[in-house]
């Protein structure tokens, strides 16, 4: 199969921001997905999808994914190697996902829902995530996992503005769970994220809400402390 390079629209933030891609799925055409550009488990991962719509989002995220840190790391697609940072809470294998004895201090984060596909590469640890606007339901039994004044912040939000403001809390406290290595099976009542950039976010982080299509929300995380890659 030929290779094909998969085409990414760069989201435009100020100056010393981490490198951030956006991709429709809908756009991409499934003949440039070449699978001999992932490893032997994201094929064994791809393979399991039994919807064609999730194979195809999985594949074009995961493809893109190597491109871009291919061309940093100058290397191929297929010869980026992965591993998982050690967790902080318990010490085990399943933080963050992270290069494998890597050339130079690279960090990045994948996250897609729906119709949209995330990236963000960075010098330092960096979370995202991309969310569709939920329904009243999610909304209402999401929040009481929330910390007390995102629970609050929801409640006086305009019923007209509400999923908006639950979902950028959401993105915006998983980015930074993600970032941090933990994930959003941590304690969601623990860190306060709020809905907005002017919010307090956890020292030595900095959380951007992102421009995305109508109907999502997006975020990233990114430390503002340089940490080692492992290797």
């Amino acid at each position: 199969m030929t290779t094909h390079a998969l085409s990414a629209a760069p989201i435009a933030l100020q100056r010393d921001a981490p490198d951030l891609w956006l991709m429709r799925v809908a756009d991409v055409d499934p003949a440039q997905l070449d699978p001999s550009q992932l490893d032997r488990n994201e094929r064994l991962h791809a393979a399991q999808l039994a919807q064609p719509d999730e194979r195809l989002s999985y594949l074009a995220a995961h493809i893109l994914l190597r491109q871009l840190l291919a061309a940093r790391l100058g290397l191929r697609p297929q010869d980026v190697a992965y591993l998982r940072e050690p967790c902080p809470r318990c010490g085990a294998p399943h933080g963050r996902p992270a290069l494998d004895s890597p050339s130079q201090p690279l960090h990045f984060s994948l996250s897609r829902r729906a119709d949209l596909v995330l990236i963000g590469i960075a010098p330092t640890p960096i979370g995202v995530d991309v969310e569709i606007l939920p329904p009243a339901e999610t909304i209402a039994e999401v929040s009481t996992l929330l910390h007390a004044a995102e629970r609050t912040e929801i409640h006086l939000a305009a019923p007209s503005r509400r999923a908006h403001v639950f979902t950028s809390i959401w993105t915006r406290k998983e980015a930074y769970l993600k970032g941090i290595g933990i994930g959003i099976t941590a304690d969601l009542a623990t860190h306060y994220l709020g809905s907005y950039e002017e919010d307090v976010t956890p020292p030595g982080w900095t959380v951007i809400n992102l421009p995305v299509a109508a109907g999502y929300a997006a975020a990233a995380a990114i430390t503002q402390t340089p940490i080692a890659a492992p290797g």
